[in-house]
């Protein structure tokens, strides 16, 4: 989504779009960091919690959002959503060296403050 700009110029639903899915997913992730921390669970769990949702939620949208289901209906959207999700780990690869220096600069300024509290330098 961060490349929007570059394929579609300056086009201001692009924009609302990017903007709204931004904000979705800030706010999905904050309910859902509350509630690992709430529940003392790994972010490792949760991961495989989500993915098993995501396929629960892409099976019930098929089920309950086409005329007439079926088995093989469902196979090919699991199949669609097989090749979504393997487009968004491609980004993710291509974005993983930003995410680490990001991570980085986090613990570093987490361990600084840290530091400060405790009187350590």
């Amino acid at each position: 989504m961060s490349d929007s700009e570059g394929v579609f110029g300056d086009d201001p639903k692009v924009d609302k779009f990017v903007e709204a899915y931004e904000a979705h997913r800030a706010e999905i992730y904050d309910g859902i960091y509350d509630y690992m921390v709430e529940a003392e669970i790994s972010e490792a769990y949760v991961a495989q919690l989500l993915i098993d949702v995501m396929i629960r939620m892409r099976m019930s949208a098929y089920g309950f959002g086409v005329e007439s289901p079926s088995v093989s209906g469902l196979k090919l959207d699991l199949d669609r959503l097989r090749a979504e999700v393997g487009e968004f780990l491609r980004e993710a690869k291509k974005g993983a060296e930003d995410f680490i220096a990001q991570v980085k600069d986090a613990r570093a300024e987490a361990d600084a403050e840290e530091a400060e509290e405790t009187g350590d330098k």
